[in-house]
């Protein structure tokens, strides 16, 4: 393997390791402060906001990499400060209304009372996690893709987790309503250091605008990346609807310790994002990193596998075996994860974004059919075959894709060009 290549990787892996570690330090410490139904209840509203923040962003979360890059690119700063006004206005106007349909949407079609009392603090915490995660790819693009990926997640979550720990040792107890506070008050220190440091990159004057052109890239971009949020995080919903916050207490474990191969996954997609961009030897850099890639990804799927029972343990799991089963299962899924990436990648940076969209609306249907028959028999172990099964035919599908539509050679995708 390039040296250079396994070097860099390395280097950006362990700024994205501080994400879902950060997120594994918050995880625990609620599932040992709050009760398995409260905790239960949490996840499935946390996975709810992170599925919202996308749109409530009107897609920027996602397209700001593609339209500042050349901005940032040609120094054209003018533009860069009517763009940074744009996405501000979007997320605070746009995502209010937006997650206000959703919450009353919500309230009126849970079956679960606990859950629908909480939702309404979506409106606080999804339009300005939104800006955060907006303002993290702001900085990616322009040149600082350690700290835009630190500033979107890790340091939220680690102060949460630091506010919720202070609360419980002054006061004995956590409720709901405390812990939605404290990730408000979080996000919010967050998103004001971000925009310290974008005011800090961008030289003062005077704002250029391309709203229009602008609003509509992000519009397509949103409708390509939002149904990828809306997957991954779909399987924990259906989870509480079908089977409740007790159901969720077993299941989210297992998701939390699985997502951490997206340490890799992001590494990669932060590595990939220039390489597609410049057009310069590109099969080759694509090769060696997909090497490297498939290789570590393996090797993380592995460890995990081996540590599944001491993991789970940690959050206090009460069904110990079946989340271990459950976990098996996702991880499964999971070797096709390089594959996905660069497919991903190459579709939405040098494709059409739209295709991404089609694949995956075909591939949920497929999911969600197959959990629907399968978990009246077995239980959470179905929903978690299918959608593990769901993740394998996605990114077969967009490998299939890119290799005939795009032309990318498969070795290149297996990482064996030499």
């Amino acid at each position: 393997m390039n040296k250079d290549v396994v070097k860099a990787f390395l280097s950006l892996s362990s700024f994205t390791a501080l994400n879902h570690g950060s997120r594994i330090v918050l995880t625990l410490c609620l599932a040992r402060l709050l009760s398995s139904d409260e905790f239960g209840t949490f996840a499935a509203l946390l996975a709810l906001c992170e599925i919202l923040l996308l749109p409530a962003s009107m897609g920027f979360a996602s397209s700001l990499m593609r339209i500042s890059y050349p901005l940032y690119k040609a120094q054209q700063h003018e533009l860069l400060r009517g763009l940074k006004h744009v996405y501000l206005a979007a997320s605070c106007l746009f995502g209010v209304i937006f997650v206000a349909a959703v919450v009353i949407s919500f309230q009126a079609i849970s079956p679960h009372q606990s859950a629908k009392e909480h939702v309404v603090y979506l409106l606080l915490l999804v339009p300005i996690g939104a800006i955060m995660q907006s303002q993290s790819a702001f900085l990616v693009a322009l040149n600082k893709p350690k700290i835009g990926l630190i500033t979107q997640q890790c340091i939220f979550e680690l102060l949460t987790a630091g506010f919720c720990f202070l609360v419980y040792l002054i006061r004995g107890d956590l409720s709901l309503v405390e812990i939605c506070i404290l990730l408000f008050c979080s996000i919010l220190c967050v998103v004001s250091y971000q925009y310290w440091l974008i005011k800090k990159m961008i030289v003062a004057g005077t704002a250029r605008y391309q709203t229009k052109q602008w609003c509509k890239d992000s519009l397509i971009m949103l409708a390509s990346g939002a149904g990828t949020v809306l997957v991954a995080k779909l399987d924990v919903l259906l989870v509480h609807h079908w089977f409740g916050a007790q159901g969720v207490s077993i299941f989210f474990p297992a998701v939390v310790i699985a997502g951490l191969l997206t340490i890799l996954g992001n590494a990669a997609n932060q590595y990939l994002k220039p390489i597609l961009m410049a057009n310069e030897n590109t099969e080759q850099q694509l090769s060696e990193l997909m090497k490297v890639v498939w290789r570590f990804n393996f090797a993380a799927i592995l460890l995990l596998a081996l540590l599944a029972k001491p993991l789970l343990s940690l959050y206090g799991e009460s069904q110990l075996q079946e989340g271990f089963w459950i976990l098996m299962l996702l991880l499964l899924g999971q070797l096709l994860l390089p594959a996905r990436i660069l497919a991903s990648s190459m579709i939405k940076l040098k494709g059409n974004p739209l295709i991404n969209l089609y694949v995956l609306l075909g591939a949920t249907s497929v999911t969600v059919l197959m959990a629907i028959i399968l978990k009246d028999q077995f239980g959470l172990m179905g929903v978690a075959v299918a959608f593990s099964g769901g993740f394998m035919l996605g990114a077969l599908c967009r490998m299939v894709i890119v290799c005939t539509r795009m032309r990318l050679p498969l070795p290149v995708v297996l990482g064996l060009v030499r």
